[in-house]
This record gives structure tokens, sequence and C-alpha cells, in this order.
């Protein structure tokens, strides 16, 4: 069966049982993305000369400068009907959207998502002009505007809660008691919605910032802030000492969730058996970049595959794919959403 007849297949059989989870087109539990990044720029069309593994893509700032500075000078477009058929080519039902780094705006992604209300549900950021640019010596005033922006996202532009934090914008302290303090503004404004919040962890391709990718910080603002859900996205990256630390600070405080972006199948197997499957959510960090990764493998199975060889049960499966997510980012409305636009698909 074609990837497109796989698909109807699972549409036609979620909409003759609206009372089991959906299925992806492989017959598994449909997916909801909680972690991409939409808006690229016109040099970024085609990037698959350039980026075919993760290797590549994390030396692409320094093997390629005069490009990547294209995404600091260069317009804006809008690439969240490409994210759309990608999705549609691995049975993403659902996926939360956030700015790229570099000058892309959270009005930007609202429209991103007004345009696929189906498809898309936003989250807002602080900082990523800063990640993809370099950061400002004093963050005060980006501290200081943080909370009124968080309050405007989450009730003007009606975003489900707080996408990956650039932590160096906020502070720069390096002092975890320290750090929480000067992140108090703009969590009590998060705390207050109910929403939840990403902070990132281990590398990133950008310049900067890479203190912050040691979470262990993140167990004073867990603690601080104990009824907001924060989950820390990729879970350490596969190293060792970053997992650690991960692993530390989410057995210490409930409210710590994962994301499986980047992890590899030793690390989820030992935090599903430590945390629970309940904390842990899917990811692709789907991106302008990410997105051209082709070896070993395309980007969404890339990232299922670390699901496949972690010897999931099906209900770890359904957990990490669809429940927690619709859970902790309060996303019942999207996914009824979904199931009408895949039950109308199979008529």
């Amino acid at each position: 069966m074609s990837g497109a007849g796989a698909l109807l297949a699972a549409i036609y059989f979620f909409s003759q049982h609206t009372d089991q989870m959906p299925l992806d087109g492989q017959g598994g539990t449909m997916i909801i993305d909680t972690h991409t990044h939409v808006w690229s720029f016109p040099s970024y069309r085609d990037l698959s000369q350039h980026i075919k593994t993760t290797e590549d893509l994390i030396a692409f700032r320094t093997r390629y400068p005069d490009l990547y500075k294209c995404s600091l000078i260069e317009p804006s477009i809008d690439n969240s009907d490409d994210l759309i058929g990608d999705m549609d080519k691995n049975g993403v039902a659902l996926t939360l959207v956030q700015a790229r780094p570099g000058y892309t705006t959270n009005d930007q992604v609202a429209q991103s998502v007004a345009r696929h209300p189906d498809r898309l549900a936003g989250l807002m950021r602080v900082g990523h002009d800063q990640e993809a640019a370099g950061y400002h010596d004093d963050p005060g005033p980006t501290r200081e505007w943080a909370p009124g922006e968080v309050e405007r996202c989450l009730t003007t532009l009606k975003m489900k809660g707080v996408g990956e934090i650039f932590i160096r914008s906020i502070t720069n302290e390096i002092h975890s008691e320290r750090i929480a303090k000067d992140l108090d503004g703009m969590m009590k404004v998060v705390a207050k919605h109910g929403a939840p919040i990403q902070f990132p962890t281990a590398w990133s391709q950008f310049p900067g910032g890479l203190f912050y990718g040691d979470p262990l910080w993140v167990d004073e603002v867990a603690m601080r802030h104990p009824t907001v859900p924060i989950i820390l996205t990729k879970m350490g990256r596969s190293i060792g000492r970053y997992f650690d630390s991960a692993m530390t600070v989410a057995m210490r405080n409930v409210n710590v969730y994962f994301d499986v972006v980047g992890t590899n199948p030793q690390h989820l197997r030992f935090a599903i058996d430590k945390l629970g499957a309940h904390r842990i959510m899917f990811g692709t960090d789907w991106s302008a970049t990410w997105r051209w990764i082709s070896v070993p493998t395309t980007l969404h199975k890339l990232r299922l595959k670390v699901l496949d060889d972690a010897n999931l049960t099906e209900e770890e499966r359904r957990l990490i794919l669809w429940d927690n997510a619709v859970k902790v980012f309060k996303l019942d409305q999207e996914a009824a959403r979904a199931r009408s636009v895949f039950s109308k698909a199979a008529e």
C-alpha cells in the first residue's frame, strides 16, 4: 500500500472507532509533534545539498557562514505548507509550532496557525532573536519585556504555552538560585495561565549560551513554580552528562517532563522506567534546517526509530505520541478538530 493509501486506511479506521486513539499510516498511534519551528528564508528553500546528516546541521553555521547569515538579513517566509506536507507523510495529526531562531515573531507563528487551524497550534518564544544573532550584554530589557509578551501571546494570540526559551536572553547569572530569580517574572505569568514551558538542554547549532544547556539550574525553577509543567526538550541530546542532569531534576520534581528530540533508545528506556511514560512527549525539531535531514533517514523516521528501538509497549507509545501532549498542552479541542478533519477525509 502506498503512503497515501496507508494514511487513508488509518483515517478510515479512526472515523469508525471514535472512542479509540487515531492511528498513523503504519497502524500505530497517530502523532502529536510537540516541538517544531516554523518560518524560513528565501535562501533556505532548498538546503538538501548542504544538510544531509545531523553532523552537517551542527556544522552549518561555521561551514557555510554566508548562508547562515541569510537568516539574519533576509525577510522571513512562511514554510508551514511544507510542514503540513511532512506531517501528512508521517501520520502526524497535530503539531505545536514556535518561531525558529532569528527575526521571526510570535505574530508570524500565529499567522501560520491561522492558515492551518485544524493541524497546528502555537507556542510563543522569548529571546530567540538573540539565539541566532548573538545575545545582548545586558539581559535586563528582555527580562522586563518577557512577562508582558507571555501574557499577550497566551491571551490575545491564544497560544498553548511557551516554547524553548533562550535562557541567556533573560539572565547572565550562573548560580541556579539567581537564574531562577531572574525567571520569576515570566514564570509567574506562565503559572497564572496554567501553561507549560520548554527549556532546551545540551547543545544547539547557534552561538553562545551553551552553559545553560546543563539543566541542573532548572531544579530551582521547578521548585519555585510547582504547578507549571516544565519540559526539558531533547532530554540531554544523547550526551551522558546532560541526560544525567535532566534525570536528576526530573526525579526530584514531578512537574518536569521530557521530549524525545535527539535522544537515544537507551536514554529513553531508562527515563520511562524511572519516571514513567506519562512524563515524556514526542517531538521532531522540524525547522528550516532540520527538515533537510536525509541520512540515515528522514527526520520524522529518525525520531520514530528511537521509540521503536526502545521497545515501547503499546500504552507507552500512545502516551508519548498522543495522550501526554493533549493533557499537558490542553489540546482537547485541537484533538477534536483533528478527528473531524481526518474523518471527513475518509468519506
